[in-house]
């Protein structure tokens, strides 16, 4: 996997990982506003109630320890899968 593919996948997971979470976000607001909780005390929308700002919040992504690292393991794999080519 090359690290376009790998970054391409990573943002999928987090756009998946972020519908989880919008999905959790609608069931606990629907079980908080249905059991006839004092409407006073609710919060005024489901945002303030649950904020997922996880662009704003922190940089979704890999730091560059991350990415030295998922580097040097693809060369010593493409090192190791053309040795074992070599040898047969």
């Amino acid at each position: 996997m090359t690290w376009a593919e790998f970054q391409i996948r990573l943002f999928a997971y987090n756009r998946i990982q972020k519908m989880e979470w919008l999905k959790l976000r609608e069931l606990a607001w629907a079980s908080l506003i249905g059991s006839h909780y004092d409407p006073k005390k609710l919060p005024k929308s489901k945002d303030s109630f649950m904020p997922l700002d996880f662009d704003k919040s922190k940089s979704i992504g890999v730091s560059e320890e991350q990415k030295a690292a998922f580097i040097a393991a693809t060369k010593q794999y493409l090192t190791n899968s053309s040795n074992a080519k070599n040898r047969n």
